[in-house]
């Protein structure tokens, strides 16, 4: 009864135990014990938690294979071929397309990196012709290039942030591959999330290092009176024969006794599923977790060259999806990032039997090739949003309280004319998104639909950005 009591009254809930003297601890997901008699809310009357993401990917979208026929929502349209992986869940998809930046004028990677992620420089400019003459000494597509200030993640990690472990958590699939071209990209080639001017928060691309880091030693504090510290790293349950999961075991059992029957085989799931991830994963003496032979490797690592093959490929990121919708389930953190692939990177895909890098496609016979890899990059991000479609929260999903922002830092990669950006969002933004819906608004800006987004996640701000600074919104995504 006391383990149930502690539920009812508090927002995460932790399973501790002990490791050679250590102090763990493992978080449960959101449940039905946890929330009122309808399942809305938390039972002490605070909200269910809703969680903001970015997916981003490199180079941009080809609208020949992007855009749907026809707009609307329901079944007034359908997905075009580069979305139809997201069949499954395309009641949460809101596809918003046409946006511009500025004047819809040539321009690179660089600045449109840093457009759609923090909406400028902080330098007024409303056309093509003002970044020429008003950034100043502010570098793009250089080594010296930055975010000049914050991008929108952490904008809105500094508002949502309560009691959650990690006020933001980044995560990252392909390695920066610079541009055959030579042109660096600084700090905003490699990283998305960024507080100011060099100042960023690098993703972590390791699943074993994503999997630790939410469940071993890096998780910060306990709440007051949790005692120890919280997690070990998974390479101990190898060393020892023991898992993190083992120590908390016992009190898992003892909960579960309290818990109706829904609830226990939601606490079965999720340690099943963390079992599973943690047998993955292989340790740092090349066990592989489960009793397996020496692999020879540090494990899960995606070289530069040659990339992994499609099965090693996909298998990793289905990983890392399960551990962001873990980190979400458990409430962990509300603001997530996963970068796929960085601006102007030249990752090659071979295994879909590519041999060339993704931004030389683009500017080359700008064919098939580069159509094929958004594809395959778009099938991973429905992976994730599958995931949180099949994770319960509340009376709900991880999906219903979600909202992700899905962008790339081009609208037309071969040309750079800036216009006509696809934007996908996820989720139902814990119900303001309807979701099933195309959108088509030529002409509007790309700062109108995120600052909608800001005000959708509860930030009481009225205007952003500062190319295309703006206080219109996009109300026609939501409700």
């Amino acid at each position: 009864m006391t383990l149930l009591k502690k539920l009812k009254i508090s927002r995460r809930f932790a399973l501790r135990g002990a490791l050679g003297g250590i102090g763990v601890a493992m978080w449960l997901p959101v449940l039905d014990a946890m929330c009122n008699n309808n399942g809305t809310a938390f039972a002490a009357g605070d909200a269910l938690p809703t969680s903001f993401g970015i997916w981003y990917w490199g180079n941009g979208v080809h609208p020949d294979v992007w855009t749907p026929t026809s707009t609307g929502q329901g079944d007034a349209w359908q997905l075009s071929k580069n979305l139809e992986d997201f069949a499954d869940v395309k009641d949460a998809m809101t596809l918003v397309t046409g946006l511009d930046m500025l004047d819809a004028q040539f321009k690179g990677h660089g600045w449109g990196v840093v457009y759609v992620l923090a909406g400028g420089d902080g330098n007024l400019c409303t056309l093509t012709t003002d970044l020429a003459s008003k950034l100043g000494s502010h570098q793009f597509e250089t080594s010296q290039a930055t975010q000049y200030v914050p991008t929108v993640d952490q904008t809105i990690a500094d508002a949502l942030h309560t009691n959650e472990p990690f006020k933001s958590f980044e995560t990252g699939t392909m390695p920066y591959v610079m541009s055959t071209t030579g042109i660096g990209m600084g700090t905003v080639g490699p990283n998305i999330a960024h507080r100011g001017p060099n100042d960023f928060l690098p993703p972590n691309r390791e699943p074993k290092a994503i999997f630790d880091a939410l469940f071993g030693t890096a998780l910060p504090s306990l709440p007051a009176g949790g005692g120890g510290t919280t997690g070990v790293p998974s390479d101990i349950s190898s060393r020892m024969r023991r898992s993190v999961l083992d120590t908390v075991l016992q009190e898992a059992n003892r909960l579960k006794m309290s818990l109706g029957a829904v609830d226990a085989k939601r606490v079965d799931a999720h340690m099943d599923g963390l079992r599973a991830l943690e047998k993955r994963l292989p340790t740092a003496n090349g066990d592989s977790g489960n009793g397996g032979a020496d692999s020879g490797t540090t494990g899960c690592t995606i070289p530069e060259a040659p990339p992994l093959n499609l099965v090693d490929l996909t298998a990793k990121s289905h990983a890392i999806n399960q551990l962001i919708v873990a980190a979400l389930a458990c409430n962990l953190t509300r603001v997530f990032t996963h970068q796929w692939s960085g601006p102007m990177t030249d990752n090659v895909y071979s295994m879909i039997n590519l041999s060339g890098g993704h931004h030389a496609y683009t500017h080359g016979s700008d064919g098939a090739e580069p159509r094929n890899i958004e594809h395959y990059i778009m099938s991973q991000y429905a992976d994730l949003a599958k995931l949180m479609k099949a994770t319960p929260l509340g009376a709900g999903t991880v999906l219903d309280q979600t909202l992700i922002y899905g962008v790339s830092e081009l609208a037309a990669p071969h040309d750079h004319v800036m216009t006509n950006y696809h934007v996908v969002l996820m989720g139902h933004g814990g119900g303001q998104l309807p979701g099933n819906r195309h959108i088509r608004i030529p002409g509007r800006k790309v700062t109108e639909l995120v600052l909608t987004l800001q005000q959708v996640m509860g930030l009481n701000v009225s205007s952003w950005g500062s190319w295309d600074k703006t206080s219109k919104t996009v109300s026609e995504i939501l409700a």
